[in-house]
């Protein structure tokens, strides 16, 4: 399976009203599928770890993505990297996320959204004490330059929150793609859905996969064209 690091974002309301937001290290490269439990384990070590500086938080993220296994792979994705970003808030109208976007050298480049879901929290969890009842989880694509570059992989919410930080990039590619000398994708390129719905369901078992309804937020016009 394809190496990948998981991280969890926390923005945290302190007790005196101010926010502060706090990014914790890069997990360790994992191998194996990621499943919904996953993600939820993820969080609740969140939840449990903000519990222990303040009472609850306004928010808070995991996001984990997966590289091309191959080559071949690599191509079929038009160069992109499989990103998936799940969020917890305490309020439901920040939701679903307006975007999700690549900050770097003062540049923005967002993400093609692939799906989203509206995902409950279990009641009796830290999550739900200290993060919020309201998780989406998404699937977007992220050109594989962009995912190298120094910045930071951001989301803006529905309301009242903006360029909230989920990564701290560059993230470190597997070497084929590293020694590509030009990993944007191509003009006008189109990735292979099929390839990217594949990519999903290994990558990421117990998750939805996407539809690929025109519903998807466009990554630039050249990825509007998309056959569905």
């Amino acid at each position: 399976m394809v190496p990948r690091i998981a991280v969890i974002l926390l923005l945290l309301l302190l007790s005196h009203g101010a926010l502060a937001q706090i990014l914790s290290k890069p997990r360790p490269a994992t191998r194996g599928a990621v499943s919904p439990a996953d993600i939820a384990e993820r969080l609740e070590k969140s939840a449990n770890e903000t519990a222990r500086i303040v009472p609850s938080a306004a928010r808070g993220s995991a996001i984990d993505f997966a590289w091309p296994m191959t080559a071949e792979e690599y191509a079929a994705t038009a160069k992109h990297v499989l990103v998936l970003v799940s969020v917890v808030t305490q309020d439901a109208a920040e939701l679903p996320l307006r975007r999700v976007h690549i900050r770097a050298g003062g540049k923005d480049v967002e993400l093609v959204r692939l799906s989203h879901e509206l995902v409950g929290v279990a009641k009796g969890s830290r999550t739900f004490s200290v993060l919020g009842a309201h998780r989406e989880d998404g699937f977007y694509l992220a050109p594989a330059r962009a995912m190298m570059a120094e910045g930071y992989l951001q989301a803006d919410f529905a309301t009242r929150r903006s360029d909230f930080n989920l990564y701290k990039l560059p993230a470190t590619a597997p070497d084929f793609i590293r020694s590509d000398k030009s990993p944007e994708p191509p003009a006008d390129s189109k990735p292979d859905l099929a390839a990217v719905r594949a990519m999903i369901v290994r990558e990421y078992k117990g998750f939805k996969p996407p539809t690929f309804e025109r519903t998807m937020l466009p990554f630039s016009e050249k990825l509007a064209s998309l056959e569905f």
